[in-house]
């Protein structure tokens, strides 16, 4: 029993001491973008503070964040929706009929393998003939392109864990293999489902690298890369910089936490038979 007790305690302590390196940085970014800015750059550290919003009206009103915003949630939602659709397709094909075979399937684990510096320069010249640079379709065919495989791989073994036969008996009643797809698989993988586009939206919110060579222009411009503005060639601007980070990071924190049941059940789907 005491053996049993300790290794708990010693469990608990190793899961604490996980969370808070994981979750010091973020809540050190939110709190110092409510600090003044002379107390950010200070030497000392400053824990006692009489918060100040400064720095977010500096980010409103020195730069459209409320574009960028706009950019930023058109390309994620865009792109989730395509992949999610297209990648769950495909993800079913190869699940049930063998879509592809093998060279398929390394295909795909090929492609997201690949780091996405690789695809920058080929995907810009081809964005250049195509006139696209500097477009939000530009971001979202790139995110697209990176994305995809990731969605077919995870699909792919949620759709892989449902019994066949329940579509069988859906066919035997007389529906077609598409009203089998969508009233008795998909119900089925609805976690997993959400799992898959809740990542999959964090990833192309969170994608910095295509949307800065991309779409460098005011007009359509991401909240990463409008953070980005504030670290210059002279000076860093912490406290914008914190703002900023913050405002990127609250709308992914509050998605995750409203659907955190469903992430959690897809995550875990078949991980126990």
């Amino acid at each position: 029993m005491l053996r049993r007790r300790v290794s708990h305690a010693v469990f608990a302590v190793t899961i604490a001491a996980v969370i808070l390196v994981w979750i010091f940085p973020l809540a050190w970014m939110a709190l110092s973008s409510f600090k003044p800015s002379h107390q950010i750059i200070a030497q000392e550290l400053i824990w006692t503070f009489t918060p100040t919003l400064e720095h977010y009206r500096t980010i409103f009103q020195k730069q459209p964040f409320i574009r960028f915003t706009a950019n930023s949630v058109i390309v994620a939602l865009t792109v989730t929706a395509v992949t999610m659709v297209a990648g769950s397709l495909a993800a079913y094909g190869i699940a049930r009929f063998g879509t592809g075979g093998r060279p398929l399937l390394f295909w795909i684990m090929l492609t997201r393998t690949l780091p996405p510096a690789v695809l920058v320069i080929p995907l810009f010249l081809i964005f250049r003939v195509l006139g696209l640079i500097n477009t939000l379709t530009a971001l979202v065919i790139a995110d697209t392109t990176f994305l995809l495989s990731f969605v077919v791989w995870s699909m792919r073994g949620f759709f892989g864990e449902v019994p066949s036969e329940l579509e069988e008996a859906a066919l035997v009643d007389g529906g077609t293999r598409l009203q089998a797809l969508l009233r008795v698989v998909l119900p089925v993988v609805l976690p997993g489902l959400i799992a898959t586009a809740t990542l999959t939206f964090i990833f192309a919110w969170n994608e910095y690298l295509f949307a800065l060579v991309f779409a460098i222009a005011t007009p359509v411009k991401t909240l990463p890369v409008a953070a980005g503005d504030f670290v210059t060639g002279y000076a860093v601007n912490w406290g914008p910089v914190f703002a900023s980070g913050t405002l990127i990071m609250v709308p992914v924190f509050v998605f995750s936490i409203l659907l955190q049941r469903f992430v959690v059940r897809g995550l875990t789907m078949g991980a126990i038979r």
